[in-house]
């Protein structure tokens, strides 16, 4: 879960030793609430509504998302690792570079 993005959403995060609280950052309600266990907040949504999940939306496509996590990998060597079957359980998607990778061009530039 990404703190930044929650906080682009319009929530307020509060943690302390024990529980992490997510709130409205307007009206300071408290969404949700993590409890520590060990070094990790876990987050209970198992009796929540879609709505009140949004804030767990990625904003990235899976085909992006599988780009960072192959290594910043050609997206032309992805569709080649895909159709050979190469990588076990890496989605079937077409991998297209219809965009420019933040972290692919910062790299490119040093």
């Amino acid at each position: 879960m990404s703190i930044s993005q929650l906080c682009d959403k319009g929530f307020k995060i509060e943690f302390n030793q024990n529980w992490c609280f997510i709130c409205e950052a307007t009206s300071g309600e408290v969404v949700h609430i993590g409890k520590r266990i060990g070094n990790i907040y876990v987050l209970n949504i198992e009796h929540a509504s879609f709505h009140e999940l949004s804030f767990l939306v990625s904003k990235i496509d899976d085909s992006w998302l599988w780009h960072c996590r192959v290594a910043h990998i050609n997206m032309n060597h992805l569709n080649h690792l895909i159709k050979k079957d190469l990588v076990i359980g890496i989605l079937k998607l077409k991998f297209e570079k219809n965009k420019l990778c933040e972290a692919c061009q910062k790299g490119k530039k040093s």
